[in-house]
């Protein structure tokens, strides 16, 4: 990334009056719409002239070869479809760009909470909603107390606005539909909520480096500490994103000098605050691998964080493609497996998707379900959906654990085994949430990075032993039936042989 542009002031002083940056934004405002009104006409006027280009060729088609010459046809075929070929070029151009969709549709009715932003509106998609509106006004707080930070580079409004300025184009990109936002409106809300993001994290991991009480007049942890899950759940919401560039470009432009010193990236400043929120899901040890979100290649704070909770191997297991094919039905319900000899167990790793088995051993990392983790299974695997070519890891994780849960009995086995946790929800409630999430799309055993256990799970269910172990020994009645009729056989042996010696010894 290139930061030229983060430049001291002209007089090298901070602004101290709240009214001066204030005053400049209006002044920036009043010559954006000068300029934007300007742009219009002329859009308006080339438009004018291309239709009356247009009208003019058809008119000269019309002349050369007449109305119902053959020629005149196949022109104006030709013409409409090099239009439409631009078209389509413009298209293609625009949505290899976008990372920032609307959730789809299949998702919708799965959990709301998980869904739709609960209490801040980040970007355009919710903005102006009636229950998000208390937050805007904590936006302003936030933003002056960016402006006011003792900065390395000592920005102020001003350059902070004209930064925003010169990303709006790219900015626009980002998103999969055109925003109706006029240029001022736009910048603003961007500048507002970027700046509210990056403050936001340093705010909240300020507190949680510190002891100290906070100060009643605290907007959030002076009065309401339990909105900080909420808030920090909503950041990480798919129609709630902005794009990453712009968060690392206003914290590398707002650092202060203890933080221009420290090699921490936004990025790695992001994931500590959600392992600070959700600590089982966030490995300490994965967070400090994080150095620079470029590393990653994340495109948005909810690209960031799936990018983190992916299995450290799970690069050499995209270049491996299995040639194993999966048959119609998947592998069997926790409910099925355990009568076969398979045994379940909780392991510790870094990430919750990396599932082992071995010698009959399935290990599956401890997650437990509450609102938050709901958040983050459905969020990323609608981004993974919205994604075509990549690795869908949480949608194959999804896969895998639906295929294991049934019915909620599956739920109380994970539990029993310290799988699950279930927190204050039900085994149902587990039940419907991966099945729900896995109800709308075709999983492909092929390409999922899960293919090894999944052919040695069924390997193991179809051998002779599997198949022995839960016909005849699945419940105790069953073995002691066939200890009993053992038993009596070699009772009957040890009998019959008897005889044979007790008849050699009087005859013989």
């Amino acid at each position: 990334m290139e930061y030229e542009d983060v430049v001291t002031s002209e007089s090298g002083e901070e602004i101290t009056e709240s009214s001066e940056p204030m005053q400049l934004l209006i002044q920036e405002s009043k010559e954006e719409d000068e300029l934007s009104s300007v742009h219009e006409d002329k859009k308006k006027i080339q438009e004018q002239e291309r239709k009356k280009w247009q009208e003019e060729r058809v008119r000269d088609m019309e002349y050369l070869w007449g109305e119902d010459s053959f020629e005149y046809s196949l022109n104006l075929i030709e013409h409409r479809l090099e239009e439409r070929r631009s078209l389509q070029r413009i298209g293609q151009q625009w949505s290899s760009s976008a990372c920032i969709f609307r959730l789809p549709d299949a998702f919708i009715d799965i959990n709301c909470k998980a869904q739709q932003p609960e209490i801040v509106s980040i970007g355009p998609f919710h903005r102006g909603k009636e229950h998000l509106l208390e937050f805007e006004e904590h936006k302003w707080l936030f933003l002056d107390r960016l402006l006011s930070r003792p900065g390395v580079f000592r920005m102020d409004l001003k350059q902070y606005l004209r930064k925003m300025r010169q990303m709006e184009k790219r900015a626009r990109d980002c998103y999969s539909e055109a925003i109706p936002m006029s240029t001022h409106d736009f910048v603003e809300m961007m500048l507002l909520d970027s700046c509210f993001v990056v403050e936001i994290f340093r705010y909240i991991d300020c507190h949680s480096r510190s002891d100290m009480i906070s100060d009643t007049g605290d907007p959030i942890y002076g009065r309401r500490p339990w909105l900080i899950p909420v808030l920090v759940r909503d950041l990480f919401k798919l129609e709630n994103q902005l794009p990453l560039f712009i968060l690392e470009s206003f914290f590398i432009a707002s650092k202060s000098p203890e933080e221009y010193r420290s090699p921490r990236s936004f990025g790695k400043l992001a994931i500590e605050v959600f392992g600070l929120v959700s600590p089982g899901l966030v490995s300490p040890i994965l967070s400090d691998t994080i150095t620079f979100h470029q590393d990653l290649k994340a495109k948005h704070l909810l690209d960031l964080l799936h990018s983190s909770l992916l299995p450290q191997n799970h690069l050499t297991n995209r270049k491996r493609r299995d040639r194993y094919h999966r048959p119609a039905q998947s592998i069997q319900s926790v409910t099925q497996l355990r009568p076969s000899g398979i045994k379940f167990r909780s392991r510790k790793s870094e990430s919750m998707l990396d599932i082992r088995y071995h010698n009959g051993v399935l290990e599956i990392p401890s997650i437990t379900i509450n609102d938050f983790t709901a958040a983050v299974l459905i969020n990323c695997v609608a981004w993974e959906q919205c994604l075509e070519d990549e690795f869908k890891y949480f949608s194959q994780y999804v896969s895998f654990m639906n295929c294991l849960i049934s019915q909620p009995r599956d739920v109380a086995f994970l539990c029993l085994d310290g799988i699950i946790s279930r927190f204050s929800n039900d085994d149902q409630y587990v039940a419907n949430l991966f099945n729900n999430l896995s109800n709308y799309k075709v999983f492909n055993s092929r390409d999922c990075y899960l293919y090894k256990q999944f052919k040695e799970i069924e390997a193991y269910y179809c051998s002779n032993w599997a198949t022995l172990r839960r016909t005849y020994f699945s419940i105790p009645w069953s073995f002691i039936l066939v200890f009993s009729a053992f038993f009596l056989i070699v009772l009957i042996m040890i009998q019959t042989a008897m005889s044979v010696l007790s008849y050699q010894r009087q005859f013989g």
